[in-house]
């Protein structure tokens, strides 16, 4: 199994692609979040869409969903390619398809489509795990953006690998270090959202706040989300995480074998 990093820049990010990635195993593609730029990233890296079986979306926030159009449109009208597979929390089916994807997607020529149409949907619980290729998956809610009512939802990843590393992806969070605590202690891997502008948004966790965390935590902890301010100076950046306990960020196009 491996980790492929078709991205680990933010949403804005012009250099670095958003913050995608592709679980590979058996052969199999599963691809964590599609954005708006997702054709590019995987054109870089010899890919399209047709090399994926499976998308899992974590929120609907354009850099993880904007590509979505792309990959149903270009599966639906290749005659070779099945339905690809959508998991996801059922929270996020509806406003998938008639808040983000409807409007390009319901008409085409002679025929009036939903989202079944184009992909094999599988709404979950939070409670609920599901499997590909042999591997269970389970969700972790995130607390990303809070609208003054309710908290948008946004769902994280664990697994554990064939060869056993337990990894943890914690989509879009804020810094909540006691909300994800238990999540943090048992990965061998932690794909971090990790904020690096001086201003703050609220809404991502932040490198200097992550600073914070224990050792133990950050030893594992691989950074990525982050703006183009550290594209620019990738290596004094590396140095810095490591100096404060990091794995380091994730490059874009970065292959991690498990």
């Amino acid at each position: 199994m491996k980790l492929l990093f078709l991205g680990a820049g933010s949403a804005f990010s012009l250099k670095n692609y958003q913050p995608n990635l592709i679980i590979e195993h058996n052969g199999k593609r599963l691809l964590v979040d599609a954005g708006g730029d997702i054709r590019f990233s995987l054109r870089d890296v010899g890919l399209s869409s047709n090399d994926i079986d499976t998308v899992y979306i974590t929120h609907l926030h354009n850099d993880h969903i904007g590509g979505m159009e792309y990959i149903a449109f270009t599966t639906y009208f290749n005659p070779n390619k099945g339905k690809p597979r959508i998991f996801c929390h059922k929270l996020l089916v509806e406003d998938l398809w008639s808040h983000s994807l409807k409007g390009g997607l319901s008409s085409v020529q002679g025929k009036i489509l939903n989202i079944y149409d184009y992909f094999d949907v599988h709404a979950l619980n939070i409670d609920d795990e599901f499997e590909w290729e042999g591997i269970s998956f389970s969700m972790v809610s995130a607390i990303h953006v809070f609208n003054g009512y309710s908290t948008i939802p946004t769902f994280g990843l664990r697994f554990v690998s064939p060869a056993g590393n337990k990894v943890f992806l914690t989509s879009d969070t804020q810094f909540t270090p006691d909300h994800l605590a238990e999540h943090y202690k048992e990965a061998d891997i932690i794909i971090q959202d990790c904020e690096t502008t001086p201003f703050r948004t609220e809404v991502h966790a932040n490198f200097d706040d992550l600073k914070t965390l224990p050792d133990s935590i950050k030893k594992n902890m691989l950074l990525w989300h982050y703006q183009d301010n550290v594209v620019s100076n990738f290596e004094e950046w590396q140095n810095k995480a490591h100096e404060n306990g990091f794995r380091g960020f994730v490059s874009k196009g970065e292959v991690i074998e498990l």
